[in-house]
């Protein structure tokens, strides 16, 4: 028996396919690549299969991740292929990681989130919000009120914002965001509260979110830091302060 996770892509008109309907469309390509996965027992047996945090509806991602346990395999580059060659175009297998026993569930495992993000060409602000937006991120305080599951709650957003890069050439914005089931930021949030700030509204719709990736919490020794489920570059790591 293996434990494998997969990182795929996401594109095109299927991003606009929900979180359940990503799980149903994996549950069906795997029995189209005649995967030997493994069941869950008892009356109603279910693929072993989960996901990390769900990428919201409109959003496209380079870096979503599943995990899943197969009974037998040939290797992981043949389960590859098998999956690849029966997905939709719009979502693709791009690399698989064999997980040792113990290792964390990718959902409970992620830490963050890198995005890039940019507005709609149609939906730019009338004004320059690269500046705006840079002068607003170096603020020593940034609150917004978040909806819970008792309410809503007033939280500060800093701490939750790992890292920044500016692109005025391109006009966008790459965050590296908490996820965590701790605290998880959304761009939403952070744009919602920033356009406030400004005494404006942000239009619905008006943001471009892509996910470049999801990160897992490591520490060596006195050093903790985060990187992408599946790497092989240290470039990719971000040193957390303390």
């Amino acid at each position: 028996m293996n434990k494998l996770r997969l990182k795929f892509s996401k594109h095109g008109p299927i991003k606009f396919i929900g979180h359940l309907d990503v799980m149903r469309y994996f549950q069906k390509a795997i029995r189209r690549a005649e995967i030997d996965i493994k069941y869950s027992e008892g009356y109603s047996p279910h693929q072993v299969i989960s996901f990390a945090q769900p990428l919201s509806v409109g959003a496209t991602s380079d870096g979503e991740y599943m995990d899943m346990t197969v009974n037998s395999m040939i290797s992981i580059s043949d389960v590859m292929n098998r999956l690849n060659t029966v997905m939709n175009e719009g979502i693709e297998i791009l690399a698989i990681r064999e997980l040792s026993e113990g290792e964390e569930k990718a959902m409970t495992a992620a830490y963050a989130a890198k995005y890039r993000i940019r507005f709609r060409e149609r939906l730019k602000p009338d004004f320059d919000w690269i500046d705006e937006f840079e002068r607003y991120l170096s603020k020593d305080k940034l609150p917004a009120m978040k909806k819970t599951k008792s309410g809503e709650k007033e939280i500060d957003m800093k701490p939750l914002i790992f890292d920044y890069s500016l692109n005025k050439e391109e006009e966008s914005v790459e965050l590296l965001l908490s996820m965590s089931s701790a605290a998880t930021l959304k761009p939403a949030l952070l744009f919602g509260a920033f356009f406030s700030s400004l005494g404006k509204e942000i239009k619905t719709n008006a943001l471009e979110v892509h996910r470049i990736d999801i990160y897992k919490y490591c520490e060596e020794g006195d050093v903790h830091y985060i990187e992408p489920f599946i790497t092989d570059d240290i470039n990719t790591r971000f040193i957390l302060n303390g």
